[in-house]
């Protein structure tokens, strides 16, 4: 062997070497950063006391009521930062008159491991002056566990035993179920929150969802969304209805993944859940979640997710004539760390949406929902070049009779976005 094979033997070892210690080692230290401290895996126990209080609302705002006016609070996406942007976040949120907290998921991360730990400090004094509510994120579920949501289910089990009693959500009575999607009513209003973990059929979340602790589980759900609505509708005392849920249907900027390692992108889910459909128990219909939203007249939904703050609105007309305004705001940075551009082009927003089939096809059919319908889908936040949606950020919504108002708040307390949910100031185009 001359010297210069030698020196390429010696090359190629080398190089299997190291290709071998990183496969070896990648796994250990992606486990082991960040640091954790004894029993964080055991942060919250499966079964037990956990500290999160319960405030409950006052009980006669529990039903549909006369009360003039109420607010309540939705933000998501905390993850880690739960001392400084988070911290900044919550000492303005007590500073408002409001009735209580949604929040739409990734509380906490790494499978849930740190509610009491790092969480429960930093809500600590929202939570004992207000109810929390919390919808269940990706980060919130241990995904090597086929009980992967028990962990957060026993940190709620105060919240979900207070709102089991409610029609509709007797399966939050048994603290062994994975059912974690609940409904309430209170003063005019319908809130339902959502777990839209179970609308992504890809990876991890296939495989756990494939498991038989969650056989039946999305399409159970679905039926409960669709006869929730129903029986809403046909309630006339309720005038406002809001849907909370983690993954964002509606986002201008398709988060590509970081660069050599693959993650923080979540490219396909908003997808998934445009897509989703719900049982119709007629074999020649099709029914899509997104659809049952249109046809019984939701004010907004709430989502997260997407590191970003924005808001689209969708109008839905019949005969020309505007007859709804559908809400759709992500409000994704709680607390974590900001991804996307830090600017949006309305010309992207076009593109997307004449580009984009899923996006068309799902404006194109509110005919199926009804045939004198159409519907425009548009961006309303950020609008101008100079804006960002990169932003840590809360929105108090106020109700008023039939008027929904809104305000979009930053950590520094600053108003970033404002304007109406519904009402008369709703309607200009």
């Amino acid at each position: 062997m001359t010297p210069m094979e030698r020196i390429q033997s010696v090359h190629r070892t080398s190089l299997v070497v190291v290709v071998v210690l990183v496969g070896i080692l990648f796994p250990v230290v992606s486990r082991a950063w960040p640091p954790q401290s004894p029993g964080d895996r055991d942060d919250v126990p499966l079964f037990g006391v956990s500290p999160m209080p319960f405030v409950p609302l006052e009980e006669e705002k529990f039903s549909p009521s006369v009360s003039p006016s109420f607010s309540f609070i939705v933000y998501g996406d905390i993850q880690e930062n739960y001392r400084n942007s988070h911290q900044a976040l919550i000492e303005h949120m007590l500073q408002e008159d409001a009735d209580f907290v949604v929040n739409t998921g990734d509380i906490s991360r790494d499978d849930g491991r740190y509610y009491i730990r790092d969480f429960y400090p930093a809500i600590e004094k929202l939570a004992q002056r207000m109810p929390f509510f919390p919808a269940l994120g990706n980060h919130d579920v241990d995904w090597d566990s086929p009980v992967s949501r028990h962990r957060f289910s026993n940190f709620f089990r105060k919240t979900l035993d207070h709102l089991a009693v409610h029609p509709g959500n007797s399966h939050l009575g048994d603290p062994t179920s994975q059912k974690l999607w609940y409904s309430f009513v209170y003063n005019d209003a319908l809130f339902m929150v959502l777990d839209s973990n179970l609308f992504i059929d890809e990876g991890h979340y296939q495989r756990t969802h494939a498991l038989i602790p969650y056989r039946g589980h999305l399409r159970q759900q679905l039926i409960w969304v669709r006869d929730t609505l129903r029986n809403a509708n046909q309630d006339p005392r309720i005038r406002a209805r809001f849907v909370f849920f983690h993954h964002s249907p509606f986002v201008s900027d398709q988060t590509a993944p970081v660069p050599f390692i693959g993650a923080g992108g979540h490219p396909g889910h908003s997808h998934m859940v445009v897509n989703q459909r719900v049982p119709s128990g007629d074999p020649g219909k099709t029914l899509y979640l997104l659809d049952l939203f249109r046809k019984h007249r939701v004010t907004a939904v709430f989502t997260g997710h997407e590191h970003f703050y924005e808001r689209w609105r969708e109008t839905i007309y019949q005969n020309d004539r505007p007859i709804h305004q559908l809400n759709w705001v992500v409000s994704g940075l709680g607390g974590t760390r900001p991804r996307g551009r830090p600017e949006y082009r309305e010309e992207k927003i076009e593109d997307l949406l004449k580009e984009g089939k899923v996006y068309r096809d799902y404006v194109e059919r509110i005919r199926d929902v009804n045939v004198d319908w159409t519907a425009r889908l548009r961006h309303d936040y950020p609008i101008r070049r100079d804006a960002s949606g990169q932003f840590h950020n809360y929105v108090l919504v106020t109700v008023t009779g039939s008027e929904v108002s809104f305000q979009t708040r930053d950590k520094q307390g600053e108003i970033r976005d404002q304007g109406f949910f519904s009402g008369p100031a709703s309607s200009s185009e």
